[in-house]
């Protein structure tokens, strides 16, 4: 095991566009609702304007925010949005959080026995560990499995914050659907600080398949979450 190793940060403007997205989807914006001014929501996030209304484009262009000359930014939608994070169910207890990572482990595993009866995903696959935080604060562990077959030569400073992202720009692979079967479970073996699970402790605990628009199993995933920090949160509407 590695000491934790900071995944590759996504871009400032993108985090941001992926932080007011994740806020305005747990409903701190309602659609048709105006958001603070450039300077105010710039204050707010400690970023720069000029940062921000990248942010405030990229939203745009989604079809998330519609910018009004002279008026503000305002709320179009919050549904079918394609975020980095659409699919990322936890969040503080207070708000979403913006979600980073460290990697704690990448491995090539031949043949796993830990698959079987979970996930068809090849003889030859990827096992990553990482200690997931949210603003900053730990939050969870994630164990992520997926094939090597496109990827035979990985190293740690290949994998950012987000695995999905990695995904469509390494991979050519897009999830277009999840399947989350949620229960406790005790941490595992290999936790480490500063998350405050130790091992074999009480935890939140997520398992999940996800797959492709062609219906293949893309990943396989554990995730141990700190039920004392964040959540597990699935919101629908019609």
């Amino acid at each position: 095991m590695h000491s934790p190793l900071p995944a590759k940060p996504l871009p400032v403007y993108l985090q941001i566009a992926e932080l007011l997205a994740r806020q305005i989807k747990a409903g701190y914006w309602h659609s048709g609702e105006r958001l603070p001014t450039e300077a105010e929501l710039a204050q707010t996030l400690s970023v720069a304007v000029g940062t921000l209304r990248k942010s405030l484009g990229l939203l745009e262009e989604q079809g998330v925010l519609e910018r009004i000359q002279g008026s503000g930014t305002y709320v179009r939608q919050t549904q079918n949005s394609q975020q980095i994070y659409e699919l990322f169910r936890l969040e503080l207890m207070e708000g979403p959080g913006l979600p980073t990572a460290h990697i704690l482990d990448l491995s090539l595993q031949h043949d796993p026995n830990e698959l079987q009866g979970k996930a068809q995903i090849g003889e030859d696959c990827w096992r990553v560990r990482r200690m997931r935080f949210l603003n900053q604060r730990p939050a969870a562990l994630e164990e992520i499995w997926f094939s090597a077959t496109h990827c035979p030569n990985l190293e740690i400073q290949d994998l950012g914050d987000s695995m999905y992202l990695f995904y469509q720009q390494r991979l050519g692979v897009w999830i277009s659907r999840v399947e989350d079967h949620i229960s406790a479970a005790t941490a595992p073996s290999w936790s480490v600080p500063p998350i405050g699970l130790l091992p074999d402790q009480s935890a939140g605990y997520i398992e999940r398949l996800s797959w492709t628009s062609n219906n293949e199993i893309a990943e396989f995933s554990k995730t141990w979450f700190d039920p004392a920090v964040c959540r597990y949160t699935s919101r629908m509407s019609q």
